[in-house]
């Protein structure tokens, strides 16, 4: 996710904790465990360098480096593949799942709001720039280079709205079933990241295999994966289609 090996932090504590204590380090151990582990898992993705917890710094957050993949970017004209963009988009909810399964019962996880979010913008992007949906529909309504965008009608895109959720909910739902099938190893670097507040990708690497983590193999296509009909409140967000319509610019 960071192109060039760029630092990303957790969200910031409004009111840094007197005390860095195992309780207050773990829901930040538990985000940078999971973008971690399922960065770990997907094929030919992005290198995880390295996490760790901040505990000297005044608001007390987890951090990852993480370092895209070689055969990305530059050598394909700053072009991502459209197996990259679904690794990437099933990256985004790594940290998000893991909380799911590790936070106590009706604990909420904050710090992965943005990575939600950045997750809708690349099903948005994928669907509606690239035809890169569920039908591989060949129509593209918008452009990078573009002054403005195709017109598709209110009826049109709400469907493609449809098309962005299915792809959304996709992504979420395979991210789930490879920590669910990993828990062990999410558990065990949870773990040792509270004790030790530093693990290398070797330390990593250790983990997973010791721990008999299952790695996801190529070919690796996320448009492959079982489609399923979207059920009323199926989607992570209670409100995905609006949030969807919000990005296509399509008032409700």
């Amino acid at each position: 996710m960071e192109p060039y090996g760029q630092i990303s932090n957790g969200i910031e504590l409004l009111s840094p904790p007197l005390d860095w204590t195992r309780e207050t380090k773990f829901p930040h151990a538990v985000w940078a465990a999971g973008r971690a582990l399922v960065a770990l898992l997907l094929p030919n993705f992005d290198v995880v360098d390295n996490i760790w917890l901040e505990p000297a710094a005044w608001e007390g957050i987890g951090c990852t480096k993480i370092t895209k993949a070689k055969n990305e970017g530059s050598a394909n004209g700053n072009l991502e593949s459209r197996s990259y963009l679904e690794k990437k988009l099933i990256f985004c909810f790594g940290s998000y799942i893991a909380s799911q399964m590790l936070l106590p019962f009706g604990e909420e996880n904050f710090l992965s709001s943005s990575e939600l979010k950045q997750a809708q913008e690349i099903a948005t992007r994928m669907v509606i720039q690239y035809g890169w949906g569920p039908d591989d529909s060949p129509a593209i309504y918008i452009s990078s280079k573009a002054v403005g965008t195709l017109s598709m009608g209110n009826n049109h895109e709400f469907e493609m709205a449809a098309k962005v959720e299915k792809m959304y909910n996709l992504a979420y739902d395979k991210a789930r079933d490879m920590l669910q099938k990993n828990r062990q190893v999410l558990e065990k670097i949870v773990e040792q990241l509270l004790e030790f507040e530093n693990l290398t990708q070797k330390e990593l690497l250790n983990i997973l295999e010791d721990y008999g983590g299952t790695r996801e193999q190529e070919p690796f296509f996320l448009s492959k994966h079982c489609y399923k009909e979207l059920i009323s409140g199926s989607s992570v967000y209670g409100d995905g289609n609006s949030q969807v319509l919000d990005l296509l610019g399509t008032s409700t």
